[in-house]
């Protein structure tokens, strides 16, 4: 499906970004590991092989950072069809302070860390693409950003789901209209897939909870949004552009 693709993956060393990693490569793709863990960076190196992908550091916080990784992606490849952004950028005290109790301080560096630095990246590679003659584009999102949260779900347990976490996510989503908008006519698309919640060791209780809410899974593992997006990867969604697919087990229904 993406045979001769060079998709550049931010992010690459979370629970998204390393599935699709491996995905992209069992695909034919060649793929740029992006991430600013290091040491997880390291490690993924270990865990692949081979000689069809390149490791950076990135921060995609810097335009600088952002930058040199492009240029670098270049030397390597020659060329980057695609962009996908599943950073998860968060600050120390990201979902341990009470509904309505976060600072302004707290809110600026949550939305900074998160939101702007999501439009910093897509700014970056917009630029490239216009350069380059053509591009595609997919950021990471949530249902969160298109439903209000089911907050029966996180009844007798200690989870919550920030008021910061959904405008960031809803922000997102229109980060990739207003681009894909902007971007007519000029051969690079913008998309944004929205997923549901990833399994990652929750209480069993907000588990149980979540799922009746769901069509039959529930939480999702990073595997079940690789199909997706890998089909917003390849030339068979050529003619989509501005839209935001929902992967969630119906659970936004």
């Amino acid at each position: 499906m993406l045979r001769g693709k060079v998709v550049f993956i931010a992010g690459a060393c979370g629970r998204i970004g390393k599935e699709l990693s491996k995905t992209c490569l069992k695909e034919g793709a060649f793929v740029v590991l992006a991430d600013i863990n290091e040491e997880a960076l390291n490690a993924l190196k270990k865990e692949l092989k081979g000689d069809k992908f390149l490791a950076l550091k990135l921060d995609i916080s810097s335009k600088e950072s952002l930058q040199k990784a492009i240029k670098h992606s270049l030397e390597k490849f020659k060329k980057i069809d695609s962009f996908v952004n599943t950073s998860y950028p968060y600050p120390k005290h990201w979902g341990k302070i009470p509904y309505y109790e976060a600072s302004f301080k707290e809110l600026c560096e949550s939305l900074n860390m998160h939101l702007a630095a999501y439009i910093l990246a897509a700014q970056e590679f917009i630029k490239f693409f216009k350069k380059q003659g053509y591009g595609n584009l997919i950021n990471l999102s949530s249902i969160m950003g298109v439903k209000a949260p089911k907050f029966e779900n996180y009844k007798g347990t200690s989870m919550q789901s920030p008021l910061e976490y959904s405008v960031i996510k809803a922000g997102i989503i229109h980060l990739g209209v207003w681009l894909a908008k902007e971007c007519f006519k000029q051969n690079i698309r913008v998309n944004t897939i929205s997923s549901g919640g990833i399994k990652d060791k929750q209480d069993e209780l907000f588990l149980k909870a979540y799922e009746s809410s769901c069509a039959s899974k529930g939480m999702l593992d990073p595997s079940d949004l690789c199909g997706s997006i890998c089909f917003l990867l390849s030339d068979l969604s050529k003619n989509i552009t501005g839209q935001n697919f929902i992967v969630d087990d119906g659970w936004s229904l």
